[in-house]
Order: structure tokens, then sequence, then C-alpha cells
């Protein structure tokens, strides 16, 4: 597993019963993962999936890694617009690393989305802390709701082509107006000092983290920046809102293009992107690169559309290799950002003095 640590040869404390006791529960998680991936493979059959896999060729292979490589300069470029609005010129290329070093932290460890966000960041020694902090927070948040509006999408497709209870449909639209609602009064609260504001609310329930609240001047700083976002750039707001929702359909493009260099029977390009969307909830367990939840998640949406099962499963296999080699390349940029520090000695980056926010 791969794993951040400190600069040196320094021994930290012994770990506290707690971390202990959450580090094993990690590992379960991870486990568990492993043998529900594993018993899938074998309930399908191993022969039917290899014999599925077997259709592929290397140009399919190469075509699959560009329409990826395409998603993640999409995602690059949507940050380095907001890098930009904020006045910040970060060469391309290290923006473009910092996303897939953090998509690496994402899938090969249980720090899941959190560590990944927090190692792009990091990635941008140029770039302030608390702007950078700023421009992911807006970024994220953005990808959040398109995200969201494309799922609300799914779910209206899924009620109307199936025949669903009235509760469960019900429950459904429920579930989906929520997250909207509380999405866009985090959206709202951005606009007025989100992070000051969670910091003042724990505070009135008697709730009091000293390590940010000596950082209250940094994370001021930081609510401004966002703020400042929301009331100069509402047209770039809706560009990116626009790009992240048109994703989902590049996503969809991708597993339908593998449906169909699989030969066999294939779904419809509509049935892919309920796959896409009606799918996204595995990656908010902290499980390495969500084994198991993946594929339990994804083999349930196959069984619901009536989707063969052995070329599901080399469906999920083939983006698992993808996905594999993408987590690899992201690993180069943090290996070359622990050289250069090697190098250069320890002294801090900007923005992480003895007061910095993000500690």
């Amino acid at each position: 597993m791969f794993r951040l640590s400190r600069a040196g040869n320094e021994a930290g404390p012994p770990p506290t019963r707690q971390a202990r006791i959450r580090t094993w529960a990690f590992r379960l998680i991870g486990y568990g993962g492993i043998g529900v991936f594993v018993y899938l493979i074998i309930k399908t059959g191993p022969k039917e999936i290899l014999r599925a896999l077997g259709q592929l060729s290397l140009a399919e292979i190469a075509a699959l890694m560009g329409l990826r490589f395409l998603y993640w300069l999409i995602r690059a470029i949507n940050w380095r617009a907001l890098l930009v609005s904020s006045g910040e010129r970060v060469p391309f290329g290290e923006i473009l690393g910092a996303r897939v070093a953090g998509y690496a932290v994402s899938y090969l460890t249980p720090a899941g989305n959190l560590g990944g966000e927090t190692v792009r960041i990091f990635c941008l020694d140029s770039v302030d802390r608390n702007k950078a902090l700023a421009t992911v927070v807006v970024d994220k948040t953005i990808e959040f709701l398109a995200g969201l509006s494309t799922i609300a999408l799914a779910v209206v497709f899924l009620i109307t082509e199936f025949a669903l209870p009235r509760r469960q449909k019900i429950e459904l639209f429920a579930a989906i107006a929520a997250l909207m609602l509380l999405l866009l009064f985090l959206v709202l609260k951005q606009k007025q000092g989100l992070f000051i504001w969670a910091l003042d609310t724990l505070k009135k329930i008697k709730i009091r983290i000293p390590f940010f609240e000596n950082r209250r001047d940094k994370i001021l700083e930081t609510d401004a920046h966002i703020s400042d976002f929301y009331g100069r750039n509402k047209g770039l707001f809706l560009a990116l809102f626009a790009s992240y929702f048109a994703q989902a359909w590049l996503w969809a493009a991708e597993i339908y293009l593998t449906f169909v260099f699989l030969g066999g029977q294939r779904p419809t390009f509509f049935k892919c992107f309920l796959i896409v969307t009606l799918g996204s909830f595995y990656s908010f367990l902290p499980v390495p690169g969500s084994v198991g939840v993946y594929e339990l998640t994804y083999v349930s949406l196959f069984a619901l559309l009536r989707i063969e099962m052995s070329a599901g499963m080399a469906v999920i296999l083939i983006r698992r290799f993808v996905g594999m080699i993408w987590a690899g390349l992201g690993l180069i940029p943090l290996v070359r950002k622990r050289s250069r520090k090697a190098v250069s000695g320890s002294a801090p980056p900007p923005g992480l003095g003895p007061s910095s926010g993000t500690g």
C-alpha cells in the first residue's frame, strides 16, 4: 500500500489504541473488499471472463487509455481555470501531475477523496496553501453539484423505464432532493465563509478544536478566497458545472466502447449512463481502490439492467486495469516531489510557516 511518510528517519510517537483500532478496521474492510472481488469472479466463471477479455486488442486498450487521458486533461483544465481566476499561473504539466497524483492516493490508500484532494494541494509548491485549498473546495463543490444533477437525471430515467414500487420512487426523489439542497446550502455558506461558520457553530455547541482555533486568521483567508470566486466568476462557475456534467457522458462512452470492443451483446449507451451515475456511490467508502465495493455496486446494476454478467465482469476488470495504470502514473509526480525536497532540504514551502492554516 502506498504511504506518504515523513522526510528523514525520525521515528514518530507510537500509535494510540484508537489509531491501531482504526488501522485494523481499514484492513478488515480492505480484506473484505478483496474477498468480495474474488467471490464475484468465481461466481461469474473465470473462463467466461477470460474469453470475453480475449476479444480486446492492443489498439482498443490504447483507445480506452486515451479516453481516460482526456478525462484527466479536462479535470486539470478545470482546476487551472480556477487557479487563473485566483491570480495564480502554474505550468499546466504541474497541475495535471497534481491531479493524477491525488487520484493515485485516493485509489491506493484508504484516505479516499479527502486524502487525494489534500495531496493535490500540497503538490503545488508555488501556490499559497490557503489559496490552493480554496480552489480545490470550489472545484469539488461544483463537481458534486454536477454529479448530483446527473444522478437526479438517471433516477428520473430509472423510474420511467423500470416498474419500481411507488414508495421506492418517493424515497429516491427525496434522497436526491435532500442532497441537492444540502449542497446548495453549502454553496451559499461558501459565499459567506463556510469554514468560519463551521468553526463558530462548533463553538456554540461547546466543541472547541485548538488546532483550528489557533489558525483562525488562515481560515478567514481561505474563506475570503472562496467567497471572492463566487462574487466575481459566475460565468466560470456555469462553465465548470457544464464541464463536469459532460464528463458523466464521457465516462459512459468509455464503458459503452469497452462493451463494443468485447463483442457480443452490449447494453445501450443509455444503460451505460445509468451504470456510471448510479454506480458512483461506491467512491464514498474508505476502501483502497473501492475493491469489492465497486464490483458489487456494478454487478448489482448489471443484474438490474439485465446485462450479461461475464461481459460485465470483463468490463470491470478492464477498468480496473486502466485505473491501476493511471494510479501508477500518479505516483511519478509524488516521487519527483519527494526527490526535490530531499535535494533542496527541509525549508517549508510558501504558506506553510508555523501559523499555516493547513498544518
